[in-house]
């Protein structure tokens, strides 16, 4: 009887440190990026970016996307297949800039281990530079009279 009072006690506890068997994995997976270049003219352009995503436990799900979504990109959904690191190498194309500023681009990557741990990261940005960058602003008329 006192044992099983003692199993009763401990077994709660002891079931708790393990962590419900992921061995206490709440991280989502690490991403890096590299990029082949992060500004372009205003005529736009191509970006080559390989991505780097890794966690221990194994990647699970891993899509690559771009904000604002450029015309005819779609985000890129990877198959990771519960490896430890998956890399991706994606080319973006980005529309010209007729603005009167420069269009800033954010990629974003969105990973999930084997566990659930989920994240979003803005791995980088690229911007595609306004026609009129570097003209310098006209002088104020009001004090030339």
């Amino acid at each position: 009887m006192g044992r099983r009072i003692l199993l009763a006690l401990i077994l709660p506890f002891a079931l708790l440190g393990c962590g419900g068997g992921d061995g206490g994995d709440r991280t989502p997976p690490s991403v890096t990026a590299v990029f082949s270049r992060t500004e372009l003219p205003f005529g736009g352009g191509t970006v080559q970016v390989t991505v780097t995503i890794s966690d221990p436990s194994g990647v699970a799900f891993a899509q690559i996307d771009v904000s604002p979504r450029p015309p005819n990109f779609s985000p890129t959904q990877l198959s990771p297949q519960n490896q430890q690191t998956v890399t991706a190498n994606i080319t973006i194309s980005l529309p010209a800039n007729g603005s009167a500023s420069d269009m800033v681009y954010q990629v974003r990557v969105t990973a999930r281990d084997v566990f659930g741990n989920e994240g979003t990261v803005v791995v980088g940005e690229v911007r595609v530079r306004s026609p009129l960058a570097g003209i310098p602003n006209l002088p104020d008329p009001s004090g030339a009279f």
